[in-house]
């Protein structure tokens, strides 16, 4: 846990990946974020339902104006609200020194992230360079990630001169906060048509494809393409409310190639800095376009199945499985006559269902109610991509690799020939449909051959490995502490674990362990999945304001216990990751389940 650090006035509403709803209380004015700064000029006049503009002249009169300067050439006061420094006038990148303050009041203004400490006491960080960064993707990714990195969550993030209804999702996305309508404004003088898919120039078209107020009234075209970033800016925030920013970013990016190029430089070179904004439980995940294979809490599933993941000791016959559209898979029709005929080979706990899908790769059957394996959408058709069949034969292998069996028996149809090529020992039963009655004869005798000679393993025993093989799922190695030597009650996956008469947590149908305070206090010893706070018993949930440390596995989503110099005060569910919860001093980081103070009052 490392030491707190400098907190603004920001409070983060509801989280979407990087994305976030924030509210910013600034000398007395609250701006919700994600938010557009509207131009504000005689030329360009902000839209009276501006809620942000971005003024010279002191011309800003709404909720909240911000001031823009000159640059260190021309330099010129800014006014309004907020004040901005004069800009160096140089493109990011250019290293050369210019000597200009980068703040001034509360805000930064900023072309190299070494010109401000991390510590200084600024609430706005503006990153300049502005149309620059549309010609450098991978600088501008670099960049965001940079900058959120040193000055935390606690500080808005602005980026000016490139927000278009067709990336506004994107930015948003990145954790953008504040955006401005100066490209809007430039390109409605060229005469460019804006859209969520792109601009095109309006002399072009024959017929208006909108209905807006001004294209509705032939009005000029700066209004309707205002209206367009305005629609945009609610479609993301609805995103977000929703917890499908992920999902709209990928749309938005099949449309722009600048896009595309961000989305897939966070993807493949920011992966622990995404990963960190993901939860650990969450809605729907909508697997429809080719970057599913690459969002973040699909490949933090896919690397620990292949690379951490340890199977139960007792099965030693490893049975591929196709998915089902219905989750989790053991309630779908198909799965239960797949049950019906492991149970006809005699010993059925001496077998390990390992589900064979995209994108996900390999679902072992104890994990299928976690997330994202009982929350994900994906089309069903048959086809597979040859990015899905890499990612699956590639686990495949890294999976037996540490995972080893006496056999395997492969009952899927149309994944049989990659799944051939990477275990080419295995035994197909299927031949076609794999739920015909010929089909699942054949399985139950493959499985029946497979088994023979293994000494019969009983149901408790299996419960017990699979409960430990979701423990470690959920809190590495140190699951297995709090399962070892544990008595379960109840049917799965309803599940109460006990030890030494106290109750240590509960598995339901949501997937993960709850914890209990003995539990909790089990993980603190192990010093996993804690949340540090101030020398308090809590009475309700606990806030930012009272956390000074977090574990680094901490997550949104993550079952916690609360503690204070080791002891435990509560157990619960984290609200924030583990740099918010020291980064922030507003807003709920753990929603308590059990506090200590309720237990001795």
């Amino acid at each position: 846990m490392g030491p707190r650090v400098l907190r603004t006035v920001f409070e983060v509403l509801k989280r979407s990946a990087m994305g976030r709803l924030g509210l910013w209380t600034h000398g007395g004015l609250e701006l919700r974020t994600p938010e557009v700064a509207f131009v504000d000029s005689e030329n360009f006049p902000a839209p009276k339902w501006a809620q942000v503009v971005a003024a010279q002249q002191g011309r800003g009169t709404r909720n909240l104006s911000i001031g823009v300067s000159g640059s260190f050439f021309f330099p010129r006061p800014g006014h309004g609200d907020i004040p901005l420094p004069d800009r160096s006038g140089m493109p990011p990148g250019m290293e050369l020194e210019i000597p200009r303050e980068a703040t001034r009041g509360d805000a930064a203004l900023v072309s190299s992230l070494v010109q401000v400490p991390s510590d200084a006491a600024v609430e706005l960080v503006v990153l300049e360079g502005g149309p620059s960064h549309l010609d450098r993707p991978k600088d501008f990714a670099r960049m965001i990630v940079d900058a959120r990195t040193k000055f935390g969550a606690g500080r808005v993030l602005a980026v000016p001169g490139i927000a278009a209804p067709h990336n506004l999702g994107v930015l948003a996305y990145c954790g953008i906060d504040l955006m401005d309508s100066s490209r809007i404004a430039y390109d409605s003088a060229r005469g460019l048509f804006h859209t969520a898919d792109g601009a095109v120039p309006r002399d072009s078209l024959e017929e208006i494809p909108c209905a807006c107020p001004s294209c509705a009234s032939g009005g000029p075209l700066l209004e309707h393409n205002d209206h367009m970033l305005r629609v945009e800016l609610a479609v993301a925030k609805t995103a977000l409310r929703h917890g499908t920013l992920r999902e709209l970013a990928e749309r938005r990016a099949m449309n722009d190639p600048w896009s595309t190029a961000v989305l897939r430089e966070l993807d493949l070179r920011h992966y622990e800095f995404q990963e960190l904004h993901y939860p650990v439980s969450n809605g729907a995940v909508k697997a429809y376009s080719p970057f599913a294979l690459s969002r973040p809490d699909v490949v933090r599933f896919q690397r620990f199945v292949s690379g951490l993941y340890r199977s139960p000791p007792s099965p030693r016959v490893l049975l591929l499985l196709p998915c089902s559209a219905r989750k989790p898979y053991s309630e779908s029709r198909t799965h239960r006559r797949f049950r019906e005929a492991i149970e006809a080979c005699g010993n059925p706990y001496a077998v390990h269902e390992v589900m064979v899908t995209s994108p996900l790769g390999l679902v072992p059957r104890e994990l299928e109610r976690t997330y994202p394996a009982a929350h994900y959408d994906v089309p069903v058709t048959g086809d597979w991509s040859r990015d899905e069949i890499g990612m699956l034969t590639g686990m495949l292998r890294a999976f037996l690799e540490r995972n080893r069996y006496d056999a395997v028996v492969a009952h899927v149809s149309t994944e049989a020939p990659f799944v051939r090529e990477a275990v080419p020992d295995a035994t197909f039963t299927a031949e076609g449909r794999t739920g015909s009655e010929e089909a699942l004869s054949r399985l139950t005798a493959a499985l029946r051959e497979a088994v023979a000679g293994i000494p019969a393993i009983g149901g408790a025993q299996r419960r017990s490995e699979d409960l430990a093989s979701l423990a470690r799922s959920q809190f590495g190695e140190a699951g297995d502490a709090l399962v070892a030597g544990a008595t379960l009650k109840g049917r799965w996956p309803f599940t109460r674990i006990f030890r030494g008469g106290q109750q240590l947590g509960m598995v339901t149908d949501r997937g993960p362990i709850s914890l209990t305070l003995p539990g909790g206090r089990v993980l603190a010893e192990k010093r996993v999945a804690c949340v540090e706070i101030e020398d308090f018993h809590p009475q309700g949930n606990i806030f930012a304001v009272g956390v000074t440390g977090a574990t680094p596995d901490v997550r949104v989503g993550s079952e916690v216990a609360v503690v204070h110099n080791g002891d435990v005060r509560a157990v619960g569910v984290a609200r924030m990751h583990h740099r918010e919860m020291v980064e922030l001093r507003r807003g709920e980081a753990v929603r308590a389940r059990h506090r200590e103070a309720s237990l001795k009052s």
